[in-house]
């Protein structure tokens, strides 16, 4: 009798518990015919009309610089929650470059709250997920995608939890960006939470808004979501790879090796004003200060070219936890001439210079510490900064771990390892975005905050 009491005691503490953690739903604005609130209250209708849904209908502005509508706040807190919609894009990218679309589905402007924007440009889409608790909605966490397909929904989530001053955005319930411990933490400022959602953007439409009582899993989010067959990020989502790349048998030529022994300033050049320095056989690569004048990213290129099909090898380990880096490769000027060609524009770490500059290359963004729940690697196409493909970092956000990074181009097929792991894993059709790249030299690249080792760099030729 005591044992099934003691059973029983703790399997309603257990059920309690659960309970307990169970998100709620304050707020559900499904846009079918009205700006009725599931369980009570209405938002009001300003410059929206309804449109074509997921199931039903959903709302889009008519007029520009007007939401589609209003929808009460109150039931949300500022303390913690999750913001969760569907939208989908109206509009096509701007094909003219520098042109720029900006619109935001949901906003809290001119009051602290959630706020999501996106930004569309000619070669990327950003979207970001503004400071709640600043009336500005600066700072924050966002993503930057190859581009967004006019016609499509997406769902996106942004959980935050004022005493952590945790923000985080997810997409299709995978965290793509976070605040957490990171250099660019938000503050809670003192300004009162908004009175109501500005919902909606001739830009977009938006469907099934939601917001629960407390920060969600992505589990969470996924479930509340409700995902079907065929909805996700296209080419964009992220691929787990429990398979190893085993490159001993593709080994042939050893092209270039270096240990970071003097003299190994011969052999690399710096671009931007990087701090270098060798110590026990590693080499270092530091950021100025932010706050330095003059301050900027920078790449470190190794000079002597690699064949069209190759193996590159090295051993990275951060020094603190905190920025990105990345690794140029198959870089060359844009007309076939080497990338120190003197004719070329000038580079000087500003990274428009290597994605829309004079160089065609490849790019792998590696240690990307944007998000803490779920680092992620990704891939893109230059010139024109095109995202082809992304996979997940397993590089421990931990100072001192070294990880044995490895690139392996055969062709136009791309495989990037983290100790053998492969994390990403595409094939270059060598028409949606040009011809296939090929020769060319492999450059280090290092964001501003990025404070990381270097050692037994090494490219072979394949086989």
């Amino acid at each position: 009798m005591w044992l099934r009491g003691a059973l029983m005691t703790a399997l309603v503490v257990i059920c309690m518990t659960a309970n307990a953690q169970t998100p709620t739903l304050v707020l559900h604005a499904t846009f079918d015919g009205s700006c009725a609130l599931e369980g009570g209250g209405a938002g009001e209708l300003v410059a929206g009309e309804f449109v074509d849904g997921r199931d039903g209908q959903a709302i889009r502005a008519t007029e520009e610089g007007r939401p589609a509508a209003l929808i009460p706040l109150a039931a949300a807190s500022p303390d913690e929650g999750t913001l969760m919609f569907w939208f989908r894009p109206e509009r096509s990218r701007p094909e003219v470059e520098g042109e720029v679309l900006r619109w935001s589905p949901v906003t809290t402007a001119g009051a602290p709250g959630p706020d999501v924007d996106v930004v569309q440009r000619a070669n990327e889409s950003q979207i970001a997920a503004g400071n709640p608790w600043d009336e500005r909605h600066r700072g924050g966490a966002r993503e930057v995608y190859g581009h967004l397909i006019p016609g499509k929904w997406y769902h996106l989530a942004v959980t935050w939890h004022r005493a952590e001053s945790d923000l985080c955005f997810w997409l299709f319930g995978i965290a793509q960006s976070d605040t957490l411990g990171k250099w660019n933490i938000v503050a809670p400022g003192d300004a009162p939470w908004g009175e109501m959602l500005s919902i909606g953007s001739t830009f977009g439409s938006v469907d099934d808004l939601r917001v629960y009582d407390r920060a969600m899993t992505g589990a969470e989010i996924r479930a509340a979501g409700d995902y079907r067959d065929g909805e996700c990020m296209y080419d964009e989502g992220r691929v787990f790879f429990d398979t190893t790349l085993d490159i001993e048998p593709l080994k042939g030529e050893l092209i270039i090796e270096d240990s970071f022994d003097e003299p190994w300033q011969d052999r690399w050049v710096l671009e931007g004003p990087g701090i270098l320095t060798q110590e026990g056989g590693r080499l270092r690569l530091q950021e100025p200060d932010p706050g330095t004048e003059g301050a900027n990213h920078v790449v470190l290129w190794n000079m002597t070219p690699h064949p069209r099909d190759f193996i590159a090898e090295w051993e990275f380990t951060p020094n603190q936890v905190a920025g990105l880096c990345i690794v140029f490769f198959c870089a060359q000027g844009r007309d076939g001439e080497s990338i120190f060609d003197p004719a070329l524009a000038p580079r000087d770490g500003t990274f428009t210079g290597y994605t829309m500059g004079d160089i065609n290359c490849y790019h792998i963004s590696y240690f990307r510490n944007t998000c803490a729940r779920e680092p992620n690697c990704a891939l893109r196409k230059n010139y024109g900064f095109w995202r082809c493909a992304e996979g997940y970092d397993p590089i421990p956000l931990e100072a001192g771990a070294t990880s044995r990074i490895t690139l392996v181009k055969r062709g136009a097929h791309i495989q990037f390892a983290v100790n053998g792991r492969i994390s990403i894993d595409w094939v270059d059709d060598g028409v949606t975005r040009g011809d296939v790249w090929g020769e060319g030299h492999i450059g280090l690249r290092q964001m501003l905050n990025t404070d990381g080792w270097y050692d037994n760099f090494r490219v072979w030729a394949l086989k």
